[in-house]
């Protein structure tokens, strides 16, 4: 975004003058660009220091196929409840300064998406370990308790009729969603997506409120503290294993048992192991659906970036294969072979914003 033009922006918003004093762009910001801005608002003599988050539609669109203006409904609903969360300012259906793409403001939430150090291999780093992975557990059982029909969650989500119903809707949202953006005739996924349905969980083990993708690189911490949770495109009503499945690595953070007891023990609810190995699995179909979405634009010449092309063909072809060697597996060995090509996402890498 080109700096003059945005402090107009701002300043036509917030209704009095802003001074961009910082402007920088998250990485890699391929799904939706996000962009943290430090400002200075109101008059020379009394100026208000202050900061923005600004999450836009890129050219071509999102990789995830799911609105902007979704993200924003969860948003103005979440900060309704104790959850914590950056306040929502404005959505912007058409930002002549995003080339009439959406954009969405958010306040911004002082902290680090990543924690370094948290890897060390020193008695204090285990420790650390601990504490990080037992706030995540807390923050989450939190999230999940939340009675969301009282704060209008279901007024534009959709939700599951019963506990028996829940894995299968969340199944064929996304299969259907994969039949609409498939390029190409994949018949090794479709023989996948009936093993998901053989596989599916028998129940949720609650219908709560679930963000979709959270964890390190996902959240703001603060003090070893989640201060804010980031980034809600993929929140839905659904099995809180899902969340715990699709949490950056948490569960290989400390010791898995006593992490799922923690959370157990803060939630009350009794976590079914099978669903979490599903939702594991799970998460590896959705990751290469949300990268060939990406050809799209890419085919169609709205935006040519190669990474899409790189993306949407070349990783997409390594998810088939992963994808397609759990044919023969059950549903834990199935989990562990997706487990172990996970990379390790506790590194000292820096990746502003979040």
């Amino acid at each position: 975004m080109e700096q003059k033009r945005l402090a107009a922006y701002l300043s036509t918003n917030f209704q009095e003058p802003v001074r961009i004093t910082s402007l920088t762009q998250a990485f890699p910001g391929l799904s939706r660009q996000t962009w943290l801005v430090r400002i200075a608002r109101g008059s020379s003599k009394g100026e208000k220091f202050d900061g923005v988050v600004i999450r836009a539609d890129p050219p071509g669109g999102s990789f995830v196929p799911v609105p902007l203006f979704y993200e924003w409904q969860v948003y103005t609903h979440i900060a309704r409840t104790p959850t914590p969360v950056a306040e929502p300012l404005w959505f912007d259906p058409a930002a002549e300064i995003n080339e009439g793409r959406p954009l969405l403001v958010r306040s911004l939430v002082e902290g680090d998406t990543l924690l370094r150090g948290l890897y060390d291999d020193t008695d204090e780093a285990y420790e650390r370990r601990r504490r990080v992975a037992s706030e995540h557990a807390e923050k989450l059982a939190a999230l999940h308790r939340i009675d969301w029909r009282s704060y209008g969650f279901d007024s534009f989500m959709s939700v599951p009729s019963s506990k028996e119903q829940a894995p299968r809707m969340e199944l064929m949202r996304w299969w259907r969603m994969w039949d609409e953006i498939k390029e190409e005739p994949y018949p090794v996924i479709t023989e996948v997506l009936y093993w998901f349905e053989e596989n599916l969980p028998k129940r949720a083990i609650h219908l709560s409120l679930c963000k979709g993708q959270n964890g390190i690189g996902e959240e703001i911490w603060r003090d070893d503290k989640i201060v804010a949770f980031s980034d809600w495109e993929l929140a839905h009503i659904g099995d809180p294993c899902h969340d715990l499945a699709l949490s950056q690595g948490m569960l290989q953070l400390w010791d898995f048992e006593k992490i799922i007891a923690h959370y157990e023990k803060v939630s009350g609810f009794t976590i079914v192991r099978e669903n979490i190995e599903f939702y594991i699995v799970w998460n590896a179909f959705k990751s290469m659906l949300v990268l060939h979405n990406a050809l799209r634009a890419f085919r169609s010449g709205e935006c040519v970036r190669p990474a899409r092309a790189a993306l949407g063909y070349g990783k997409v072809k390594i998810y088939e294969h992963i994808l397609g060697s759990i044919l023969d597996m059950n549903l834990t060995q199935a989990a562990e072979f997706i487990m172990k090509g996970q990379p390790n996402p506790y590194h000292d890498k820096k990746v502003v914003g979040g």
